[in-house]
């Protein structure tokens, strides 16, 4: 009996073990990319979803180019020119390629995008 009580919590760790890394084994490393006219002054953020379903959100800003890290199951990103002319364009990669990407060369022009689930 009392090796019964013992066994019990020792499984149930295990089990949220296992839970714990097959989740985690569903995020994925993405990059985020900004790119265009060198120098062109932008400003926004990218949130990032883990397997967990929580979100943490990153603001940003700076002059071309630019890049990011982030892990998770899902970002979504929205970046926006400071000035009128250039161009702005984000790409969001996994594995070395674009799984999401868009542009502006509008006057003070806004890319949002998201990846896929």
């Amino acid at each position: 009996m009392r090796s019964a009580k013992l066994l019990a919590p020792l499984m149930l760790a295990l089990f949220l073990l296992a839970v714990s890394c097959s989740t985690a084994a569903l995020e994925t490393e993405f990059v985020i990319r900004l790119s265009g006219t060198p120098g062109l002054e932008w400003h926004g953020g990218y949130m990032v979803v883990n397997a967990q379903g929580q979100s943490v959100s990153t603001s940003v800003q700076g002059r071309l180019p630019a890049e990011y890290r982030a892990r998770g199951v899902i970002v979504s990103v929205s970046f926006q020119k400071q000035v009128e002319n250039g161009l702005l364009r984000v790409e969001v990669l996994s594995g070395g390629k674009v799984v999401v990407s868009g542009e502006t060369t509008a006057a003070y022009g806004v890319v949002a995008v998201a990846t896929p689930r």
